[in-house]
């Protein structure tokens, strides 16, 4: 089952693209699902070459910072699938707030499946647009080569 929902997430997300690029559509897309961003999502690959996706979250105080499974089920070669870890968080559902925030409700992935937790969770996540990681790196670059400089030229 969960299986089936991965690949309609894949061609869910074909096709609103596909559709996007057509102005005459442009009504339909107001009310199509949406779904997360690809490069708001970390691709982790494991040594059984199983994919998981995850989503970072950085902002809620009482949660601290980590990741979120997308499903709870990971697809992996030759057409198999395995469970991600029992007790990993997951994302349940999405409202996106704006274009780069959404509320997600956080559960627990068990056996396979997104399952409620007490007391729920709710996360306001920032969604990471692309190349802002690239951003981040290249400033944190620039600053070790401004504290190398100084350092040489105290020297």
């Amino acid at each position: 089952m969960l299986w089936l929902k991965l690949i309609l997430f894949i061609l869910l997300s074909e096709i609103s693209e596909r559709t996007m690029c057509s102005a005459s559509s442009a009504k339909e897309n107001e009310n199509a699902p949406r779904t997360l961003p690809q490069d708001s999502l970390i691709n982790d690959k494991d040594p059984n070459g199983c994919l998981r996706q995850l989503l970072p979250f950085f902002e809620d105080v009482e949660m601290g910072n980590g990741f979120l499974d997308v499903n709870c089920t990971k697809p992996c070669k030759g057409g198999k699938t395995e469970d991600v870890v029992t007790g990993n968080l997951c994302v349940a559902t999405l409202i996106f707030l704006n274009d780069d925030k959404v509320d997600v409700t956080v559960e627990s992935c068990n056996h396979g499946s997104c399952k409620p937790i007490s007391p729920t969770k709710h996360l306001t996540v920032s969604l990471m647009k692309e190349g802002e990681e690239e951003e981040e790196e290249g400033e944190e670059e620039e600053e070790e080569v401004e504290e190398e400089e100084e350092e040489g030229g105290k020297k």
